[in-house]
């Protein structure tokens, strides 16, 4: 699934091409959108100029202005485990990508003959229609997300109030979209790594160095992972069609029994299955207490 990196990735490239221009048409190759039909939505998103296009967490809001006396309205997009918004310049033609050809569900034409498309592999995807003022009609995932790991207000206190209230697994914590948004295997993982910090530790045990260190752990690697437009390890490309890179600096996620890439370090690393999730971990810069060891132990794969 994207991350904030990818997400963020497909926003920044998106926005400037998208701000300014008005919808002129909206074609639904698949009959499905949340909230509306089709064809109800199509109508209230024709003739609108699109205003911006933010992120928050894992979630996409494209901003439309108003209509005549008809308030200004947002798209929500989540595109869940292999969705795509691209963008297909004046005159481009059918697009050349099989994903996109194959699996688009939507077509905004814009007004300078450009195209903004929705394409999902899997059909997991999900996008809503929602007035710009009644944001309480939000998906619920998007209404109850917690602090952006990248803005001011994620301090290292707000990390420390979250885990050390919590019994759960640091891990399970991360993933935690309540507790911070758009963190996903991916990150978690890395940071956990980059932090010495062992995925099964509970939240609660972490001592006030550690907290510090994980939270400079997940800026230090979404900044990096957004300089580097995210990683591809599946079908995920940006808004232009563009593969990401960071594919090729990851120091654990996906590594199975390669050697820890930490300078000095002798360790391999595992793969243990948690909570329904896969961690992947170096056993020598992350160890464990006695109790998750043995815990560690009987769930590595």
């Amino acid at each position: 699934m994207p991350e904030l990196p990818e997400v963020e990735t497909v926003r920044s490239g998106l926005a400037p091409r998208l701000r300014g221009r008005t919808i002129v048409a909206v074609r639904f190759l698949r009959p499905y959108v949340a909230g509306c039909t089709p064809e109800e939505f199509a109508d209230a998103v024709t003739d609108r100029q699109v205003v911006d296009l933010v992120r928050r967490g894992k979630y996409l809001i494209l901003r439309l202005g108003p209509r005549g006396s008809l308030p200004p309205v947002e798209v929500v997009v989540h595109l869940m485990m292999a969705g795509r918004l691209s963008y297909l310049p004046p005159g481009a033609g059918p697009p050349a990508d099989a994903v996109e050809a194959k699996h688009t569900h939507a077509a905004f034409t814009l007004d300078d003959g450009s195209e903004l498309r929705w394409a999902d592999l899997r059909h997991f995807g999900r996008m809503r229609l929602v007035p710009a003022d009644r944001p309480e009609l939000y998906p619920s995932g998007l209404a109850r997300l917690g602090p952006e790991p990248l803005e001011p207000d994620f301090t290292p206190d707000y990390l420390a109030s979250v885990l050390l209230s919590r019994k759960a697994s640091i891990k399970q914590v991360l993933l935690d979209q309540r507790a911070l948004a758009g963190v996903g295997n991916i990150y978690a993982d890395e940071c956990l790594h980059r932090a010495g910090l062992h995925p099964l530790r509970r939240a609660c045990s972490l001592q006030p160095h550690e907290v510090a260190s994980l939270h400079e752990a997940l800026r230090v690697t979404l900044q990096a992972a957004i300089a580097h437009r995210g990683t591809t390890s599946h079908t995920y490309v940006d808004g232009e069609g563009r593969p990401g890179s960071f594919q090729h600096r990851l120091r654990v996620y996906g590594r199975e029994a390669q050697a820890c890439l930490r300078p000095g370090c002798r360790g391999v690393i595992a793969r243990l299955v948690h909570g329904g999730r896969s961690s992947h971990f170096c056993p020598e810069c992350q160890p464990a207490r006695t109790s998750v060891r043995l815990e560690a132990e009987a769930m590595v794969k």
